[in-house]
C-alpha cells in the first residue's frame, strides 16, 4: 500500500473515531466543538469525572466598558489536584472561545461589556455542566455591601487636610456589623468614605440612587454634619471642594444642602428637629438626575425627611463620587449598609 494510501486510510479511521467520539458525547449531554480534535473530544469526555468550579459575572461588576474575566476551574474529584490541559469553552458576543486549563487547573478569556442598553451575555461549558449569565448594560456598576461581611479595603478614604487624624474600622453595634468612621474633631475639616469601584468618578449625565442604613453620631457640641452624598472631586484644596450636593444630619435639623466653588454651604431644604444619636438607625435615600433630587430619611415606618424638586439652578456635576462624609467639627459616622444603583426620573 502507497504512502498516499495509508494517509488516506489513517485519515478515514480518525474522522470514523471523531465522528463517534461526538455521538458519545451528544448521547451524554457533554458540549463539544465541531472544531475539537480526537484529543479534545477525548478530554471532554473526561471532564465527565472532574470537579468544574465556574467563574461567571455578578451584576455588580457589569458597566459599559468593563473587562470582565470569565472561565472555569476543574479539578481531581477524587484528590481536589488541578487539572492541566481540560478544554472550556465559552460563548459570548457571537464569539466561541476554547481555551486549555492551565497548571492550575484554570481556564478563562477576558470579554469586554459593550455599550449602555445592550444585553452582555454568554455561557460557559465544561463537560456535562454549563453556567451562563445574562445582563443589561447600565451606565456605572452597581455597588452592595453590608459592613456584616465588609470589608473596609471597599472604600477610599478622602480627607482635608490631609494632616488630619481619623479611623475606619467594622464595629458591632446591637449585635450587627457596622462600619465606623471618625475623625479629628477639627472644623474646615472632612474625611469621606468612597466606594472604590467609583475610584474614576461617575459621569454626570447618568441618574444615581445611593442608599445608606446608618446611625448618626456626635464628637463635638459644635457645628457639625454627617451625611450621605455626591462629591465633585476627590483632589481636595478646600473642605467643600469642588461642588457638594449632601443629606444629612445637624445641630437641630437634618435635610439637604449644597454648597459650589465658593465653598459656603447653602440649604436646598432643610427641617428643624434632630435626629435621634447614636442609638436609632435611620435609611438615607438620596436620588439625583442631571439636576433632579429626592430625598428621603426614614427610621422603621417614620418618614423624618422628604423633599423632591427640579434643583438644575443651583448645583450640576459633570462628574460625581458617591460618599458617606462627615465634616466641620463633626467626627463620626456609622453605616450598617451601602446601595449605590443608577437611577433615571420619570417625567410625569
Amino acid at each position: 500500500m502507497s504512502i498516499a494510501s495509508n494517509v488516506i486510510d489513517e485519515n478515514s479511521k480518525l474522522g470514523l473515531a471523531r465522528t463517534l467520539m461526538r455521538e458519545k458525547l451528544a448521547a451524554n449531554g457533554i458540549y463539544y466543538n465541531n472544531q475539537d480534535s480526537i484529543f479534545q473530544l477525548v478530554r471532554r469526555w473526561n471532564l465527565k469525572y472532574a470537579d468544574v468550579s465556574f467563574n461567571t459575572p455578578y451584576s455588580s461588576e457589569i458597566y459599559a466598558g468593563a473587562e470582565i474575566t470569565v472561565g472555569a476551574t476543574v479539578t481531581d474529584s477524587s484528590t481536589d489536584d488541578p487539572i492541566s490541559g481540560m478544554p472550556v469553552t465559552v460563548i459570548s458576543g457571537g464569539q466561541t472561545y476554547t481555551i486549555l486549563t492551565d497548571s492550575n487547573g484554570e481556564a478563562s478569556v477576558t470579554l469586554t461589556v459593550g455599550e449602555v442598553g445592550s444585553t452582555f451575555s454568554g455561557i460557559v461549558y465544561a463537560g456535562k455542566r454549563s453556567d451562563d449569565w445574562s445582563y443589561e448594560v447600565p451606565a456605572f456598576a452597581e455597588f452592595s455591601d453590608y459592613a456584616d461581611s465588609g470589608d473596609t479595603g471597599l472604600y477610599d478614604i478622602v480627607k482635608y487636610p490631609t494632616d488630619i487624624t481619623h479611623s475606619f474600622e467594622i464595629v458591632e453595634v446591637s449585635y450587627t456589623g457596622n462600619y465606623d468612621l471618625s475623625k479629628q474633631t477639627t472644623a474646615a475639616s472632612v474625611v469621606m468614605a468612597i466606594p472604590n469601584v467609583y475610584s474614576n468618578g461617575i459621569d454626570g449625565t447618568n441618574g444615581i440612587h445611593m442608599s445608606v442604613a446608618l446611625r448618626q453620631k456626635k464628637d463635638s457640641n459644635q457645628g457639625w454634619g454627617d451625611a450621605i452624598a455626591l462629591v465633585n472631586s476627590k483632589s481636595l484644596s478646600h473642605y467643600r471642594d469642588t461642588k457638594i450636593l449632601e443629606l444629612g444630619a445637624y445641630p437641630a435639623k437634618k435635610g439637604l444642602k449644597y454648597s459650589t466653588s465658593d465653598h459656603v454651604v447653602r440649604d436646598v431644604n432643610v427641617s428643624s428637629g434632630q435626629l435621634t444619636l447614636d442609638s436609632q438607625l435611620y435609611y438615607f435615600d438620596l436620588y439625583y438626575d442631571n439636576g433632579y433630587v429626592k430625598a428621603t430619611i426614614r427610621h422603621q415606618t417614620t418618614n423624618d425627611f422628604t423633599y423632591e424638586a427640579d434643583i438644575s439652578d443651583k448645583i450640576t456635576f459633570d462628574t460625581f463620587y458617591p460618599a458617606v462624609m462627615i465634616y466641620d467639627a463633626g467626627g463620626h459616622i456609622q453605616w450598617e449598609s451601602m446601595d449605590v444603583e443608577p437611577w433615571t426620573h420619570e417625567e410625569e
